[in-house]
């Protein structure tokens, strides 16, 4: 299964760099999200409803936790977990 992402803004932050705000919700244990940008360079999360206080996110992984650019991993969340993401990349 993979996680549904709704990108709530997306616009320029500084020079060639750019915002996404992005509306994650989990319908696994883990997942990952594709921002869309070539590389990431901040992520910042929070949660709207989680049933796990232990979820994590990392930038520039994929779901195995392999270097993939431009994509954000998630583990540890349980299906209907609601996520925000502000995102800066290029």
């Amino acid at each position: 299964m993979a996680y549904t992402a709704t990108f709530l803004v997306k616009n320029q932050a500084m020079g060639n760099f750019y915002t996404h705000h992005i509306r994650v919700t989990a319908d696994a244990a883990s997942g990952a999200v594709d921002t869309g940008f070539g590389t990431i360079a901040f992520l910042q999360h929070a949660a709207q409803s989680a049933t796990t206080a232990g979820y994590r996110c990392f930038m520039n992984l994929n779901s195995g936790l392999t270097a993939l650019n431009g994509t954000v991993a998630i583990s540890g969340a349980a299906n209907g977990d609601v996520i925000f993401l502000t995102v800066i990349g290029r």
